[in-house]
C-alpha cells in the first residue's frame, strides 16, 4: 500500500513580544509543541525543514537541529521563499515521507520581527527582498511595493481607494473570536478609511502586524501518530513562481500574468486538480494577507471571485463566518499576528484546526475542505494547499 503523508501535529508560540528568547529559542518552543501534539518525541524526527529569519546563517537548520537535540537525520535543510515557504516546504515534506526518505518531518520557523533592532520592512529591503541596484536605492520599502500593486489594481478595475477595506474588517471580526490574536477590538470600514496612510493607497489597517513568534508542524505517515483521528491529509499542493522584482513583474509572460494577475492561478489549479475538488467544494479559505491587496489578487486568481470584484464580495459578508466561504478565521496576518518567517504557517495551522474541529468560537460547522495559501516577494511566489480529514 502506498505511503500517505499527513499533518499530525502543530504548535505555536505566543505572538506577544519575546525579547527573552533568541530566534532559535522561539523555534524550539514551537517545535516542541508540534511534536508533542503529534504524540511523538524529538528522537522520532528524522527530517527537518526550517524557514530561517532574514540575515540568518546559511546553515541555520543545523543550529535549530542542535538546539532541538535531533542528532540523526536523513534530511535537514532551510528554504528561502519568504512568505511562500510554508506551502513549498509542505510539498517537500510530503514527498520525503511518501518516498520513504524520512519517517517524520518537522517544519519550523520562528523570528523576533518586532523586538529586533531594525523593523521588518527595513530588514527585508536591505537583505535584497527587491532589486538592490535599481529599486532599493530610491527608498523603496516592502510596504511601498505593495502600495504600487494596489495602485495598479485600483486603476485596472476603476475602483475607489476604499475598495479593499472590507478585507481588513473581516479579518478583525474573526480575530475577535481568537484568544491568541493580537488585535481583537472591532473595526469598521470608516476606521480603516481614517487610519493613517502608510503607502498610497494602503492605510495602516490594511497592513499586516509586525511581531515575534514561532510556528511548527509535523508531517508523518498516515496512522503513525499517537492520534490518528486528528491527522489531516494534504489532498493537493501547488507551487508557482514568477519573476522576483516588481520592475520585471509588470512585463508578465504573455499568457495573462502580470503585476495584478499572478501565477497564484497556476498553484491553485495544480492543488485543485490533485485534490479533485473545485472552489465551490471549499468550506474555509486561509489566504495569505500581508496586505489587503495580497489577499485580493489571490482570491481573484484562484477563481473565488471575478476580476475587480473581491471588495464587493467581501463587503457583502461572503467571507465572514456563516458566509459563502469564510476567510482567515484566525484573523490572518492583518489582525492575528505576522511573526515574520512563520507568518504563513499560522494560516496552515488554522486550516488544520478547522479540519480537526478545534477552532472554538470561530469553528466553521462541518468543515471538511480547507484551502490554505502562502505568498511572497509582493506578487511573485505562491502556494496553495487543500486540506481534509485523513480518515
Amino acid at each position: 500500500m502506498p505511503t500517505t503523508a499527513v499533518i499530525a501535529g502543530t504548535g505555536e508560540t505566543s505572538f506577544q513580544d519575546l525579547p527573552q528568547y533568541s530566534d532559535v529559542g522561539i523555534c524550539v518552543l514551537a517545535a516542541t509543541a508540534a511534536v508533542a501534539d503529534a504524540g511523538l518525541t524529538m528522537k522520532d524526527i528524522d527530517g527537518l525543514l526550517v524557514q530561517p529569519p532574514f540575515f540568518a546563517s546559511p546553515r541555520y537548520h543545523i543550529l535549530v537541529s542542535e538546539a532541538l537535540g535531533i542528532y540523526t537525520k536523513t534530511w535537514c535543510d532551510s528554504t528561502s521563499m519568504g512568505g511562500a515557504s510554508p506551502g513549498a516546504q509542505l510539498q517537500l515534506a510530503k514527498w520525503a515521507v511518501e518516498s520513504g526518505l524520512c519517517q517524520n518531518v518537522l517544519l519550523v520557523a520562528g523570528e523576533k520581527l518586532r523586538t529586533v533592532e531594525m523593523g521588518g520592512s527595513e530588514i527585508m529591503s536591505e537583505s535584497g527582498a527587491h532589486n538592490m541596484d535599481y529599486e532599493f536605492p530610491y527608498g523603496a520599502t516592502v510596504p511601498s511595493y505593495y502600495g504600487l500593486v494596489a495602485q495598479r489594481y485600483l486603476h485596472e478595475y476603476g475602483l475607489e481607494e476604499d475598495a479593499l477595506h472590507p478585507i481588513a474588517v473581516t479579518a478583525r471580526k474573526h480575530a475577535a473570536l481568537n484568544p491568541a490574536a493580537l488585535k481583537r477590538d472591532p473595526i469598521t470600514l470608516e476606521d480603516v478609511a481614517n487610519s493613517p496612510m502608510i503607502t498610497t493607497p494602503l492605510r495602516r489597517l490594511e497592513c499586516s502586524l509586525v511581531n515575534d513568534g514561532g510556528a511548527a508542524y509535523v508531517v508523518t505517515r498516515k496512522g503513525a501518530s499517537a492520534h490518528p483521528s486528528r491527522e489531516v491529509a494534504m489532498l493537493g499542493i501547488g507551487v508557482a513562481e514568477s519573476y522576483y522584482h516588481v520592475g520585471h513583474l509588470v512585463e508578465g509572460d504573455g499568457r495573462g500574468h502580470d503585476l495584478v494577475r499572478t501565477v497564484a492561478d497556476v498553484s491553485g489549479r495544480r492543488a485543485f486538480e490533485q485534490a479533485g475538488v473545485t472552489v465551490e467544494d471549499l468550506d474555509v479559505a486561509e489566504i495569505y494577507d500581508s496586505f489587503t491587496i495580497t489577499a485580493a489578487v489571490q482570491i481573484e486568481d484562484l477563481g473565488i471571485t471575478g476580476r475587480g470584484e473581491v471588495g464587493a464580495f467581501v463587503r457583502e459578508g461572503n467571507m465572514d463566518l456563516g458566509g459563502k466561504l469564510p476567510m482567515n478565521t484566525h484573523g490572518g496576518l492583518l489582525s492575528c499576528a505576522h511573526p515574520g518567517a512563520c507568518g504563513g504557517m499560522t494560516h496552515m495551522i488554522e486550516g488544520v484546526r478547522q479540519i480537526r474541529g478545534e477552532a472554538g468560537e470561530r469553528q466553521v460547522p462541518d468543515c471538511e475542505l480547507a484551502l490554505v495559501t502562502s505568498a511572497s516577494a509582493v506578487t511573485s511566489n505562491f502556494s496553495a494547499t487543500i486540506l481534509a480529514g485523513a480518515n
